[in-house]
């Protein structure tokens, strides 16, 4: 049975049983579910969707951007070479503090001469996870209520959590309000996996299971043709599992400093990439 399997069964869940939301906050409209969790061993394969090429080298930008703490998409996504945020962002390039500004810079007190001015959550997972491996606290979360009016949007992978088995692993559960199955999530999963593979290398512990709550799962109106031309191929013809495999062509071991030429995916062969309008 494939990895992604999974994924393809929350498509086919949509499809079929999708409520129809017409007064989302797009307007385009969508098929909707709410509730339920994915999983995926990373110990098995890195999990790139195979029935529709993800991006992955876009993804992993998004996600080095989001480390990187920054909310300027011109000198920071931009300059990766992605224009993932540009819809969002204002007329300087800006997209407010979504997502990796409150990882690494969360507002812990109006004086800035404070020691503890900052949160860096993402460091504090480190240091816990080498630490305490044990602690239930081992969480980073994005959704700054205080800060939310402020960002271009509001975080839809909003937080995660780490866990340290007895036995040297690491698992990881994201925490998905909002889930645009077509095009964020092939994204979200392969960029939260690489995460995951940071957060352990960072570690020194070993990748295991990452795993996604989410509460809105949707397919946008306009991308439901191209859903169910994927799921007839899909109940047409299971594609056999790739071998897709993470490596990490460089020394660091900490969680920043990588370019994206640090990073190869190996044995993966998915069907073409489905080009799809995004939802703004």
């Amino acid at each position: 049975m494939m990895q992604m399997d999974p994924y393809l069964n929350l498509i086919r869940k949509v499809l079929t049983e999708g409520e129809q939301r017409k007064s989302e906050r797009t307007g385009v409209g969508t098929l909707s579910v709410f509730g339920g969790i994915l999983e995926f061993d990373l110990r098995r394969r890195f999990p790139l969707l195979q029935h529709k090429e993800t991006k992955w080298a876009t993804a992993f930008k998004e996600m080095m951007w989001f480390l990187s703490g920054k909310c300027d998409t011109t000198e920071g996504l931009n300059a990766l070479g992605s224009r993932l945020w540009d819809p969002w962002a204002d007329k300087d390039g800006n997209v407010g503090p979504i997502y990796g500004v409150n990882w690494r810079e969360w507002l812990a007190s109006e004086d800035k001469s404070s020691p503890g001015y900052y949160h860096d959550q993402v460091k504090n997972a480190i240091e816990a996870i080498k630490s305490d491996p044990q602690s239930r606290r081992i969480l980073v979360s994005a959704w700054n209520v205080a800060e939310l009016e402020f960002m271009a949007l509001p975080p839809c992978h909003w937080a995660h959590q780490l866990y340290v088995s007895n036995d040297g692993f690491l698992d990881m559960m994201v925490h998905q309000r909002s889930w645009d199955l077509m095009l964020g999530a092939p994204f979200n999963i392969a960029q939260y996996a690489l995460l995951l593979h940071l957060y352990a290398r960072a570690t020194g512990k070993t990748a295991r299971m990452l795993k996604f709550t989410y509460g809105d799962a949707h397919i946008y109106e306009n991308h439901i043709e191209a859903a169910n031309i994927m799921d007839n191929a899909m109940l047409a013809h299971e594609k056999d599992e790739d071998n897709a495999c993470l490596h990490i062509v460089s020394a660091n071991t900490d969680i920043d400093g990588f370019k994206i030429e640090d990073f190869h995916i190996e044995g993966y062969d998915p069907c073409p990439h489905i080009p799809l309008p995004v939802a703004v």
